[in-house]
Order: C-alpha cells, then sequence, then structure tokens
C-alpha cells in the first residue's frame, strides 16, 4: 500500500477473522510484524489495534502461557491489543439435549474505535474480510472524510466489502508474509475420496 509520508494511519486488526483466513486458506506462521508494515508503507503509524477472543484454558488444552506470549510478541511490533474472553452459552433442547454455543467477535468494538480515532487518522486499514463493517466503512467514507483500506484474504472477503473499500490487499500478495509456506492447495472434489 503506498502513501504519503505525512498521511497518518491507524490499523485495526480483526484477529478472529484473520486467524480464521489463515487457518483455512494458508500454511506457515504469518509474520505480524510484517503485516503491520504492509499496513502502513511509507506513512505514519498513528496506533495499530489487534482485537483477539481468548478462549478459556481447558477448551483448547493450552496454558496462558502461549496467550501471553502472542500478546507480548504483537506489543513489541507496535500493536496494542485489545482482548475479551470467548463466552460460551450452554442451553437444554425441549428434548432435553446440552447443546453449547460460543460468542467471540470485536466487530462492535473495532467500529467504535473507529468511530473514536475519527478525525486523527487520514486513513485506516482494516485487516477483515467480514462484511459486518460495510456500513461503518461506508460512514467513515462519506461522513468523516477517511480512507478506509482492506487486506483480507481474497479467497473469504465479504464482496460487498471489496465494493466499499478503498483498496484491497490480499494476504497473498503481501512479500514474505508468511514464513515456511504460503496459500494451502485448493482441493477439488474429484480429489476427496
Amino acid at each position: 500500500m503506498e502513501g504519503r509520508s505525512t498521511e497518518r494511519v491507524a490499523v485495526f486488526v480483526d484477529g478472529a477473522n484473520l486467524y480464521h483466513s489463515i487457518k483455512n486458506y494458508y500454511k506457515g506462521i504469518l509474520d505480524y510484524a510484517r503485516l503491520l508494515a504492509a499496513a502502513v508503507g511509507d506513512r505514519k503509524l498513528l496506533r495499530a489495534t489487534f482485537y483477539i477472543v481468548e478462549k478459556q484454558e481447558a477448551e483448547e488444552g493450552q496454558g496462558t502461557t502461549s496467550a501471553r506470549s502472542f500478546v507480548y510478541n504483537l506489543n513489541k511490533f507496535g500493536y496494542k491489543v485489545r482482548s475479551k474472553p470467548l463466552v460460551v452459552h450452554e442451553t437444554l433442547t425441549p428434548e432435553g439435549e446440552r447443546t453449547v454455543s460460543h460468542k467471540g467477535d470485536w466487530d462492535i468494538g473495532v467500529v467504535v474505535d473507529m468511530m473514536r480515532l475519527a478525525g486523527h487518522a487520514d486513513t485506516y486499514v482494516l485487516v477483515s474480510g467480514d462484511g459486518d463493517y460495510v456500513e461503518a466503512v461506508e460512514y467513515l467514507q462519506s461522513e468523516k472524510g477517511i480512507r478506509v483500506e482492506v487486506i483480507s484474504a481474497a479467497q473469504c472477503t465479504s464482496q460487498a466489502l471489496l465494493d466499499v473499500c478503498d483498496a484491497h490487499t490480499d494476504l497473498a500478495d503481501v512479500p514474505d508474509l508468511f514464513r515456511r509456506s504460503g496459500p494451502k492447495q485448493a482441493v477439488s472434489d474429484q480429489q476427496v475420496s
């Protein structure tokens, strides 16, 4: 992404959306420092916020050490990390069967932060392919005069978001973003047994 060196940029990373995009479409380890560098380019970074949902230790089978290490590294790379716990809802069906659902997204929190920062940045870079951001993007562009760029996995990005953003960068097009490997190979129905 190119821009002027005086242009002020704020970066908003929807961690859950990014995680699922990487998990489903890419192999390798994402270099979060390179992601931020690609988002900012030669412009002035005002703020970079990374939104995460923390799973319960028992659900993942991992201790909190790995989560703390991840947050520490994100901070080291220049991100401010906002986190909240994954909410687990357990209910009983009329037949007496237990159902479990999980809720953990930051869509509203990201939009609120975008609105709070309006007037301080010239450009927002949203790292997400979630179509839930379309109305916020349109508002920021038309009412606040903010340029909104999107970085995401093209395969799982809302067409409506692509239609409204000022620029889109596919994760696969960011040089050296993934260590060890790149996009997963598509598997056709004929290859699946």
